[in-house]
């Protein structure tokens, strides 16, 4: 069974780090696909080398500036580097540097960049081939073609050998380098591995596994052995930073399960992330408690709403006109809620926005409330539980936590709670004492 690897910046932030890494690589022979991500911070104070790219984009016309950012990339690139003498790191980094100042080198190319050397270093260190993600990984209107990128990646003829391959980009319909959100080598790393028929995807972090809560708010949280698919999707999108919310798209199907490791104890069991999960504790009922701040509330009141038909419809239609992503809808009899992150709303003009929505749909009211959070449960047949919004409801009241809104569809694995911003790290807290 060939396995796919990702290995994190932190993973891979320092020669001795490297090593580790390139130790676990070559502790197996089925690892055949390795996904490396550009080196991060070696210190709190430090800067990942993508954030010191972008300042070398930014200031590419300042000669000053630019030359403080990259002799910072320089810097890290040449310590990682001492692995293997032999590797031509300022040959490399001169012609990286000269290609940031070319016309045609778009921020995403120079953003790149940082995968991209990482990945033949470590190749030419495991005495691995290098494999350009652009070679097979495709975008078309700014989003992952999969059908495209698994016709090119069959068509290349692959030896039985061992693959190094920047994670994070690449290409577009006119052949430009195109990168992935932030934290999208962990998307390059599920593709790799439904590309090339791996058994299995290693992901490799500076954790241990999966936590109940993010151990910086709830210190020594509960492990979690196994998530779903289904779990992580929310958990993902309700603010846990465990893997990119969109890591799962390109392996669903197969699907192929996840291993979440920990570069620093590879001998820690990890978190197994699947499909469906093939053991059910009673006692791990709740996989995770997490929230997210700064969310918008936009209400919008009429009388006898429910018996206007059509009235949702015109309503988004609205938000898909000024381009603003709902993130949550509630409703009642005669109102409806949509919940959107704050970049969204603060991007438009709300006074035109709100005179848009008046003329299409004569509300008698819209209101917006700043500042929120969403705190998410999130678990397994949470709707079948007895009892859990009573100890939910009980833990918020008992750290005087007021709530403005609640959601929970009979059929999701997730209760949805609107508080204000500055209670959600108690409220996780609280929960955690209550739940786990």
């Amino acid at each position: 069974m060939w396995i796919a690897c990702k290995f994190g910046g932190t993973s891979l932030a320092t020669a001795e780090n490297v090593k580790k890494c390139c130790e676990i690589i070559q502790s197996d022979e089925n690892r055949k696909f390795i996904v490396v991500s550009a080196p991060g911070k070696k210190s709190k104070q430090g800067k990942k080398i993508t954030d010191l790219l972008h300042e070398c984009y930014q200031t590419r016309f300042d000669e000053g500036q630019f030359n403080v950012a990259f002799s910072q990339i320089q810097e890290t690139f040449e310590e990682v580097a001492s692995i293997l003498p032999s590797f031509p790191i300022q040959t490399q980094l001169q012609e990286i540097r000269a290609q940031i100042f070319h016309s045609e080198a778009n921020e995403d190319f120079v953003l790149s960049r940082g995968e991209y050397l990482n990945a033949r270093l470590i190749a030419a260190y495991l005495n691995a081939e290098f494999l350009d993600a652009a070679a097979f990984i495709c975008f078309k209107n700014g989003e992952l073609d999969l059908e495209t990128t698994l016709k090119k990646a069959e068509a290349l003829s692959l030896k039985n050998i061992r693959y190094v391959i920047p994670g994070f980009y690449g290409i577009d319909e006119r052949g430009h380098i195109k990168t992935f959100s932030r934290g999208g080598s962990d998307i390059t790393g599920s593709v790799v591995a439904r590309a090339f028929a791996c058994g299995l995807y290693e992901n490799w972090t500076d954790v241990d596994g999966i936590h109940v809560c993010d151990p910086k708010i709830v210190e020594n949280s509960k492990q979690v052995a196994q998530v779903s698919f289904r779990e992580l999707r929310e958990m993902s999108y309700m603010g846990a930073s465990v893997l990119h919310a969109e890591t799962l798209l390109p392996i669903y199907e197969k699907p192929i399960p996840i291993h979440l490791k920990n570069t620093f104890a590879p001998y820690m069991v990890g978190t197994q992330i699947l499909k469906k999960r093939t053991r059910v504790d009673e006692k791990e009922t709740i996989t995770c408690i997490t929230g997210k701040n700064d969310y918008t509330c936009i209400q919008i009141s009429k009388m006898m709403l429910d018996k206007q038909l059509g009235f949702v419809k015109k309503v988004t239609s609205v938000f898909e006109e000024y381009d603003i992503n709902i993130s949550h809808t509630h409703s009642g009899l005669d109102n409806l809620c949509f919940f959107v992150e704050e970049s969204e709303y603060r991007k438009i003009g709300f006074r035109d926005f709100v005179a848009t929505l008046k003329a299409r749909i004569n509300a008698d009211k819209i209101q917006s409330y700043e500042q929120m959070a969403l705190l998410a449960v999130i678990g397994h047949n949470l709707s079948g539980k007895v009892g859990i919004l009573s100890k939910i409801f009980h833990a918020l009241k008992e750290n005087n936590v007021s709530v403005k809104t609640i959601y929970q569809s009979i059929s999701e694995c997730n209760i949805i709670i609107g508080i204000d911003n500055s209670q959600l790290n108690k409220s996780i807290q609280a929960l955690y004492q209550e739940l786990i």
